[in-house]
């Protein structure tokens, strides 16, 4: 498991290590690949608790759905 997390965070790595001292110090400020999938990542994790922390108030507008059974008359023998 720990070799495949190696191998999906390694073009990351190998971005910020190939970059050289001069195209550090140029002008490009473009962000770094690593730092937008952090930002993602953590983005997504917000996203859960919120939904998570007001879930009673989204079910009272009908944006998330609820534990309600299915009727077995809908289910397959």
């Amino acid at each position: 498991m720990l070799s495949a997390l190696r191998a999906l965070l390694a073009p990351f790595w190998s971005y910020s290590r190939e970059r050289t001292a001069a195209q550090r110090d140029a002008t490009d400020k473009s962000a770094s690949p690593l730092l937008v999938y952090i930002v993602a990542v953590l983005f997504l994790v917000l996203s859960i608790l919120t939904v998570d922390m007001h879930r009673d108030e989204l079910r009272a507008l009908g944006l998330v759905g609820g534990a309600e059974r299915i009727n077995p008359v809908f289910m397959s023998p």
